[in-house]
Order: structure tokens, then sequence, then C-alpha cells
């Protein structure tokens, strides 16, 4: 979307009349056709291209565009490549033309932290694979010439105390970034090498405290999809001179609702509130007044109607609906209290593969590092 915005005021100052539109699974279509403003799919809506491909620019990754160029009148058409859209780096270095015959492959850096950001633990086991390949491939030390640390953020969330209760036994003191510190000791980390903070309550909290301790130096959050779009532009509004690379992990929507995350209880109704307001959030934090996080391009009024209508519906965590929120929230506490035990049943299988699959592929490195301890 960043790309998209920038695209747009570059050719809007050389005065050239295009369309720049985002979609949903490849990015961002530059083209001279005012017809396809509504242009969302690539795959399936590829055909409204048709009129003069070669005027136009696919930004794609180099397996979409390889399969595209095949077909006939697409030959001459203009692509940029960029191999994977699941980062947040808009480094023009990222994007090669095909002509270069470059691969436009982004390679692992090495880094002083390895941060898990989230109210998942999915968000623990991915930033303990990134900790192990940092290992593997660098050792134990960040380019800075220290050795490297495992980074927890994460406070009390409206369900953690309960949520938590059936995760977290013994636990005096359970927040997200207990929970991501429990499962990253049992994914093989050194109680010694990891930091928690948990003290914020909410984004920009948890971006002073991390800011904290990365200082200058350099990091790799791992974050869910679900999360990720709200720590990038908050990072980027409060926290600029954070050297904080991303790594998303992308799921589907039943690998989001889970129960050990809280968002499948209640019939998955929490995942429904979380998704109502997401609209509503950008607006009122990205406000001149407020400027809690960089406002975000593409949100046109179909967008807005829909949203008008899950909002009226789904109001949960909403200070201008007090009781109505207070009402909606009990099917979930109920639900929770009355079946905590399935959050701990789905923990501890998740557990068991990712402890199987750490050992598959960085057994070595665990079993070195356990023998220093």
């Amino acid at each position: 979307m960043l790309l998209a915005s920038q695209l747009q005021a570059a050719l809007k100052r050389e005065g050239i009349d295009a369309e720049v539109t985002v979609s949903e699974n490849f990015s961002v279509l530059v083209s001279p056709s005012p017809t396809v403003k509504e242009w969302m799919r690539f795959d399936s809506r590829f055909h409204d291209c048709m009129f003069k491909p070669e005027e136009c620019l696919f930004v794609a990754n180099r397996s979409v565009a390889q399969s595209k160029r095949r077909r006939e009148g697409f030959e001459n058409a203009g692509f940029a490549i960029v191999e994977a859209f699941r980062n947040n780096d808009l480094n023009p270095g990222a994007f090669i033309l095909t002509a270069d015959g470059q691969h436009g492959i982004r390679h692992l850096k090495n880094a002083d932290f390895v941060v898990c950001y989230d109210d998942d633990a999915d968000s623990a086991y991915h930033a303990a694979r990134l900790w192990w390949e940092l290992n593997t491939r660098f050792g134990e030390f960040g380019p800075c010439g220290e050795k490297r640390r495992f980074v927890c953020v994460g406070g009390r969330g409206i369900m953690s105390s309960l949520l938590y209760k059936s995760l977290m036994k013994g636990e005096p003191c359970r927040t997200e970034g207990r929970l991501l510190k429990k499962t990253a000791e049992s994914l093989y980390v050194a109680e010694e090498d990891i930091v928690v903070c948990d003290k914020g309550s909410n984004t920009g909290d948890n971006l002073r405290e991390l800011a904290g301790v990365v200082g200058n130096k350099t990091a790799i959050a791992a974050v869910t999809q679900r999360l990720a779009l709200i720590l990038y532009m908050s990072q980027k509004q409060q926290q600029p001179d954070m050297a904080l690379d991303y790594f998303v992990i992308w799921q589907s929507l039943s690998e989001t609702c889970k129960y050990m995350n809280g968002m499948r209880f209640a019939s998955a109704k929490p995942i429904l509130h979380y998704w109502a307001h997401v609209a509503r959030r950008w607006k009122n934090y990205s406000a001149e007044a407020n400027k809690f996080m960089l406002p975000v391009f593409g949100i046109d009024a179909e967008t807005e109607k829909r949203a008008a209508r899950l909002q009226s519906k789904y109001v949960v965590k909403q200070r201008d609906f007090p009781v109505r929120a207070f009402f909606q929230t009990i099917p979930f506490w109920l639900d929770l209290l009355f079946h905590g035990r399935r959050a701990r049943h789905e923990y501890g299988i998740n557990m068991r593969r990712w402890q199987k699959e750490l050992r598959h592929y960085y057994g070595e490195s665990i079993f070195m590092n356990r023998k220093k301890l």
C-alpha cells in the first residue's frame, strides 16, 4: 500500500494520468485506463488489462510474472519483480526488473535481537525458528558483537488473565510477553537470552519499551499478519529510528481462529469484533490530532460501507458503546471459563509439533547450545 501511494504521488508530480490499484494477492497495478479502478484480483480479473498491456506495469512475484507473460498479448507488458510481499521492506533494491535477469531474493541478515510480538504463541514459534536459523548461520553474536537476545513483547489483554490461566499454570504474572517467553523456553531458547517487555497496555507503550531494549541495534520481529500492519504503521510513526525488520506470519482464517489465542471461543466472535473495527482504528489513530500510526492507503468507499455494517453489530472494547460492549464480552468469558482446557489441549499439540520440527532442522545447534549451558 505504501508502494502504491508513492507511485501515485510520483506519477501525479510528472503529470501522468494513470490509475494505481492495490490488488488482494500480488500488490500493485499501474494502468493508463480508468476502467480498472475496481480491479481487485490479479488472476480472476487479469483480462481487464487486455486493452493495452504493454502500457501497464505489473508488480508481482517471479512465478506470477512468468506465468502471465506466457499468455498471448502480454509478451511486451512491463513487470517489476519482487520475490515476496510478505515483508515490509520498501527499499527499491528489493524490486528487480525482469530485463536485468537478476533474482530479487531477500537473504536473511544477521540481527542483534529476535522479537516476537503478538497475542498468539505462533509468533514465538516462528521467532524461535528465526533464532535458530541465525545461530546456525551467524553464530550466537549479532552484528554489534554482543550476544543476540530474544525479546518477548506484550502486556495484559482483555482476556489474558482467564485464557492464560489454562496455558500458564503456576505463573503469577500472566501477560502476552510471559506466555511468549514460556513458549520460547519450551522451544529450546535459554532463559538467560530472553528479555520480556510486558509493561505496556497498548502498541505505543510496547514500542517505547522495545525501543529501550533495542536502542540503535538491529532487530527482526516475528508477528502474525493480523497485527503486522498495526505494528508497522505505529512503529514508523512513533519509533521511526528503530532498526526493526519484519517477518510476517501469514495465516488462513482457520489458522487465525485458534483456542490458544482466544479467537475461536464463542463461535469465533472475537475475531469478528477485531475485524469490525480495523478501518475505524486506522481513521481514528492516524488522524492529525492523534497521530498514533501512519494512515493506511487504499481504504475506499465500499470498504468504509462494509466496515460500518460490521461496526454496528460488533462493538467489543469500543468506548462509544460501553454497555453493549460489556454484554457482548460475557459469552467470551463464559466460554473461556467452561472450556479453557481446549486452549491448553491445542497449545500442547502445537508445542509437540513445533519441538519436533525444530529438532529436525536445528538439532545440532540446539544440542551444542544446551551443552554450553
